[in-house]
């Protein structure tokens, strides 16, 4: 844990998915609650286990979640931080 007593410096990387479905002419609308995006689930939660996986092989780095306050099927937030000694 960063002590408040320290100097931090942030700094944003994005890595964004927007995802998008192509219908027949004769699709009636958003009707079915975007029922096809339900089939992102199983592999947002691979990508958020293999971010894991991957800064856990690499010294120096510490993960924790974030909130920017959006719903986790919305977005994911991860706070990456540095330990400088």
């Amino acid at each position: 844990m960063l002590s408040s007593r320290m100097h931090v410096e942030d700094k944003e990387f994005f890595i964004r998915f927007d995802l998008r479905a192509a219908f027949p002419e004769d699709y009636q609308g958003e009707e079915d609650g975007y029922v096809w995006a339900a089939a992102f689930r199983p592999l947002a939660q691979a990508l958020v286990a293999a971010v894991a996986r991957t800064v856990a092989v690499h010294p120096g780095w510490r993960l924790r979640p974030g909130n920017r306050g959006r719903s986790s099927e919305d977005e994911v937030t991860f706070i990456l931080e540095r330990e400088i000694a």
